[in-house]
């Protein structure tokens, strides 16, 4: 029997002074949950990316970059992205993201 112990997203979860804390949640041969934290006013610059991904805000606000267009979320909100889409991130508060991605 396996024992399971239940967890919080939040666990272990920080901000770094100068760059975006990205922490693996879950691995599995299909997919991975990778959890982002950017202090306010820090900025993950647009790049092409090379998978599908999916964000959900956790906490904060930010605007995330779709190629030519900003989209402003807050909690509880998201946006699924091509792997041929460029995506970026700028915090406009303390932000956590949840990134699925394949």
């Amino acid at each position: 029997m396996i024992i399971i112990s239940p967890k919080s997203i939040f666990d272990e979860q920080q901000f770094l002074d100068n760059e975006p804390a990205k922490d693996l949640i879950y691995r599995s041969d299909s997919f991975k949950i990778i959890r982002i934290s950017l202090k306010k006013g820090a900025i993950i610059e647009s790049h092409t990316g090379s998978h599908v991904v999916f964000f959900l805000v956790l906490k904060g606000k930010g605007i995330f970059t779709t190629g030519s267009e900003e989209v402003e979320l807050g909690e509880n909100e998201f946006i699924s992205l091509n792997e041929s889409e460029p995506r970026g991130i700028k915090s406009l508060e303390d932000l956590v993201v949840l990134g699925i991605r394949d």
